[in-house]
């Protein structure tokens, strides 16, 4: 290699440039990396950052937090108590949810007509989008997740854009629900990306994503989310057992690895009361959809 005092100004800027341009394609495929290991915020604009990146939450619904008084508990919000007990304590008698049912019986309503009380719009991925296996799947699982995302009109349909248009990458999922309605992604029967890269949450798994911007209400999403995930349990004849949140799933790599998702279904950052009583909500569906 030549020395520096032989080359020109314009060759040194030359070779400096070029090493500027290393450093900053490898800082970006660095960050690409971290970005995408997890589902992303999407604001407005349809531009993200990781849900990790310091946003306040401005909505709390049941997901009680030390010293804000605006947050409610599970009792405030559906009229019962859920302890760390376990499952008996929230009966399907006395749902937590559904504020309408006195018996101790589930309603019987047929399939079709829980399938259109769940108002689900199909808007598909694209063949050529990046989120799109096109890998077939038998579903043994429904997943479900939550959005940690906080921005304004961060809704199901915003969801779907960004996910048609490649703001999130090669992530995908089934189904995004909000307090409106539940939008569609990907058929049930082919894989999804959106719990554990290329392990069983993605192989057998149909994906559910569960808005919580703010302004949206978070017990109107988790009933429609409920009525989904019972009705996907008819569907593929699987029990309410294999209705599980994002944190059964461990992501090899990460610290911890498995997530905390979704944060506000979740105690302590793990399945219990809370985890319990929305199972028990599905349930309740399931029950009034086969009678038994």
């Amino acid at each position: 290699m030549l020395p520096f005092g032989s080359l020109s100004c314009y060759e040194i800027l030359i070779m400096r440039m070029k090493s500027l341009w290393f450093s900053l394609s490898g800082l970006g495929v660095a960050l690409f990396v971290a970005c995408s290991a997890d589902p992303p915020i999407v604001s407005v604009s349809d531009t993200y950052t990781p849900y990790w990146a310091g946003t306040r939450n401005p909505y709390t619904g049941i997901h009680s937090q030390t010293g804000d008084r605006r947050a409610k508990t599970w009792k405030e919000v559906y009229g019962r108590t859920v302890t760390s007990t376990g499952p008996s304590t929230a009966s399907l008698g006395r749902n937590p949810m559904i504020r309408t049912q006195s018996s101790s019986r589930s309603s019987s309503t047929s399939s079709s007509s829980l399938y259109k009380q769940v108002n689900v719009q199909r808007d598909y991925l694209s063949y050529s989008a990046r989120g799109r296996s096109r890998k077939s799947m038998s579903p043994r699982y429904v997943t479900i997740h939550s959005t940690q995302n906080w921005s304004r009109g961060a809704d199901a349909l915003r969801h779907s854009k960004a996910l048609k248009n490649g703001a999130l990458g090669r992530l995908s999922w089934h189904y995004t629900t909000d307090e409106n309605r539940a939008v569609q992604h990907l058929p049930t029967n082919e894989r999804g990306n959106h719990a554990d890269y290329d392990g069983p949450g993605n192989r057998y798994s149909i994906g559910i994503e569960m808005c919580e911007h703010p302004g949206n209400s978070r017990k109107a999403t988790l009933e429609r989310t409920a009525k989904l995930a019972a009705w996907l349990c008819v569907k593929y004849d699987l029990p309410v057992s294999r209705v599980v949140p994002h944190y059964k799933w461990p992501r090899h790599g990460k610290k911890p690895a498995n997530k905390n998702c979704p944060h506000f279904l979740l105690t302590n950052g793990r399945p219990g009361a809370k985890w319990q009583g929305f199972l028990k909500v599905v349930e309740v569906y399931r029950r009034g959809m086969t009678g038994r």
